[in-house]
């Protein structure tokens, strides 16, 4: 006998399963038991849960505290309650809290105390050889003058300087600003809205130039996070750059925490097996590995170069309205 048409979907709604990877060889949402075998499998210390909905399945991806703890397969770090007013706001960002686990990027946290956070446990070594980058200063706690922790407190932070573009260069059917040195100028960005919140959609902006056929506006694969799409940016970009045989590119990007990641911590991260000095595991690392491996190619220089967000520089600008595009595409491919 067959079954109406409406009965049909209706068992299908019934059986649809949504396979959540939290921590795996590739965190995100798979439509099948093999698919996510794959991530977990051998996988030490693998996180992941069967769900009804792609909306709990996400929801536990994505750390959502709507879970009971007990449901939580892996801390991905304290989350401070919404403050009541905007004065009591400021005063967080003014005086923010230190920790001694990865920094939840998931909970709006401004970038100062992002990287405030994360340097409180990496302390302030010496800039990587991960690719070069102009002159940085810190700024120090407040409080700790004079102090014996001066120089574990310090906050690296970087001067916002915008790339001049000298002249252009030919890539096959392709023409790129250059800089005085040679280098590709390119502007990348992510994006996240809703970030740390059920139902959140990120995306990343790559910018090349105006109306430059290279430019990308792409959706982020595995977690749903602003963090995500600024590493996936510049993922995207130096692929972009060895594909056309580039050997000089300045990724011009507004995230300090994206260029401390990868010209302060990244070395040490990788001497602990990917793990912070505390022990707790590096977030994001199958993109901060995949970003590492594609900077140590010797086919090309990566030069990066900090430009402050929402200045009017055109190409930052660019670079955040692509990226805003890519979150609306994960928002059409996922929901």
């Amino acid at each position: 006998m067959l079954l109406p048409r409406f009965c049909s979907l209706s068992l299908q709604r019934c059986t649809m399963a949504f396979y959540a990877v939290a921590s795996g060889r590739k965190a995100g949402v798979y439509a099948t038991w093999a698919e996510c075998e794959e991530q977990v499998k051998g996988f030490k210390n693998a996180k992941y849960k069967k769900f009804g909905t792609r909306q709990e399945a996400e929801k536990f991806v994505n750390g959502c505290k709507s879970y009971a703890p007990q449901d939580v397969a892996v801390p991905l770090g304290q989350k401070h309650a919404t403050p009541a007013s905007w004065k009591d706001k400021v005063r967080q960002i003014e005086k923010p809290k230190y920790t001694e686990a990865w920094p939840d990027e998931d909970d709006d946290l401004v970038e100062d105390e992002l990287n405030a956070a994360m340097n409180e446990v990496e302390g302030d070594p010496k800039p990587s050889g991960s690719g070069n980058l102009p002159g940085i200063h810190s700024r120090k706690r407040k409080g700790t003058e004079g102090s014996t922790a001066d120089t574990r407190n310090k906050i690296p932070r970087h001067a916002s300087q915008v790339s001049e573009a000298t002249g252009l260069k030919q890539v096959g059917a392709f023409q790129f600003e250059i800089d005085a040195e040679g280098y590709v100028i390119v502007y990348t960005d992510g994006s996240c809205i809703g970030n740390g919140r059920p139902g959140a959609c990120a995306g990343y902006g790559v910018y090349f130039g105006k109306n430059h056929q290279l430019n990308a506006a792409k959706p982020v694969e595995g977690r749903v996070t602003n963090n995500v799409g600024e590493i996936q940016a510049a993922i995207h970009a130096i692929k972009t750059a060895l594909d056309l045989g580039i050997q000089k590119l300045s990724i011009n990007t507004d995230s300090q925490f994206l260029i401390n990641s990868i010209t302060l911590w990244v070395e040490s991260w990788k001497r602990r097996d990917w793990k912070l000095k505390n022990n707790q595991p590096v977030k994001n690392v199958v993109d901060f590995k995949e970003l590492d491996e594609l900077l140590h190619n010797n086919n090309i220089a990566v030069k990066w170069n900090y430009v402050e967000a929402h200045k009017g520089i055109e190409g930052n600008e660019m670079a955040d309205k692509l990226a805003r595009q890519g979150s609306a595409l994960y928002k059409e491919r996922n929901y």
